[in-house]
């Protein structure tokens, strides 16, 4: 049995990856039975783990998670866990997990790494150490301290953006427009771009900055997100996606690709990551920043050859796997509609 625990946007598109992988690999069981899947979720998410062979509720409180994982391990005779969401609790509780017998895969090995990945402004520091191109950036936690940083920075970078010093899916970050009409935010937020001195205003007529911020420059692109499979930090498969619009083109090689493979060995991750880069006005490609989780992406990969959850559970189960040969091209993403069964009273535990 392999196990696919509570993710954040990616859970659904493993779960597919992983039944096509059974299906056209035949992969089976010591028994010789096809391998089967199962998706546990905190909420009732039927369009996810309907998919799976056996759905569990996961518990809200974490006092009981450990309980519940062993007792579904040994249940279920589970080979791998895997954890689409970062989270230094299982990193604590990794020994007790793998004496089970169950492979745990988080994206990480250490607590640290994901502190690390998970500081921004930090992680922009390690980045700058190492010699890899990154994107400058300035943290600060107070509206004097933002005021001061835009003045500083904006004598090198004309372009500026801000964003949550920690955060995902890219809230909080706005692109600050000294020039925009000051209806702009209403008129089309999707842009994400906002007057620099309305910026200001909110943010004191709201009492100040809620949370530390990173002010960088703005980058015009391409923005690329890098998709790998890494094994103690070593790239086992690797596979990028460049942003054009409504469009996005897979590719295999260039100077994306070795950054987010630099990345990845500096945080010694470990499973199935990701890793965001955006050019700057001379053209050269700077990292952004890196999940150590699966991002949203990961499915479109199935539309190159590339089959990054099989690869990843393949190479830790020992599992034949056809060669997987990039077919270039490019995808639009699309909307999908899935129906929602009404609540169940209980989830089998």
């Amino acid at each position: 049995m392999i196990w696919l625990m509570e993710g954040l946007s990616s859970q659904r598109g493993l779960l597919i990856a992983l039944r096509q992988a059974i299906i056209t690999e035949k992969w089976c069981n010591l028994g010789g039975t096809p391998l089967q899947l199962m998706a546990s979720h905190r909420d009732y998410r039927p369009e996810i783990t309907d998919l799976a062979d056996v759905a569990l509720r996961e518990p809200a409180d974490k006092t009981q998670k450990l309980a519940f994982i062993l007792e579904n391990i040994s249940r279920y005779s589970v080979s791998l866990i895997h954890s689409g969401r970062t989270d230094k609790w299982f990193e604590a509780h990794r020994p007790q997990i793998e004496a089970s017998g169950a492979i745990l895969i988080t994206g990480a090995l250490s607590i640290e790494s994901l502190l690390l990945a998970e500081d921004k402004y930090r992680f922009t520091l390690q980045l700058a150490q190492q010699g890899i191109p990154h994107t400058p950036a300035c943290l600060v936690e107070t509206l004097p301290a933002l005021d001061a940083a835009l003045r500083s920075i904006k004598s090198d970078f004309p372009e500026l953006c801000i964003k949550p010093n920690q955060g995902i899916y890219g809230s909080g970050y706005w692109r600050l427009d000294d020039h925009a009409s000051a209806d702009l935010v209403l008129r089309k937020p999707d842009s994400r771009r906002i007057n620099t001195q309305i910026y200001l205003d909110m943010v004191a007529k709201s009492g100040g900055l809620a949370q530390p911020m990173l002010v960088m420059p703005y980058l015009p692109g391409p923005e690329c997100s890098i998709d790998m499979v890494i094994e103690q930090g070593r790239p086992l498969a690797v596979l990028g996606r460049r942003k054009q619009g409504a469009l996005q083109q897979f590719f295999t090689e260039g100077e994306e690709i070795e950054l987010a493979r630099q990345v990845a060995e500096l945080l010694h991750a470990d499973g199935l990551i990701n890793v965001q880069t955006r050019a700057d006005n001379q053209g050269m490609a700077r990292v952004l920043e890196c999940n150590l989780r699966p991002s949203g992406g990961v499915p479109y990969g199935l539309q190159s050859g590339f089959n990054l959850p099989a690869i990843m559970v393949a190479s830790r189960l020992g599992l034949p796997l056809a060669e997987q040969k990039l077919q270039p091209g490019n995808v639009r993403v699309i909307d999908q509609a899935v129906h929602i069964p009404a609540p169940e009273q209980s989830y089998e535990n």
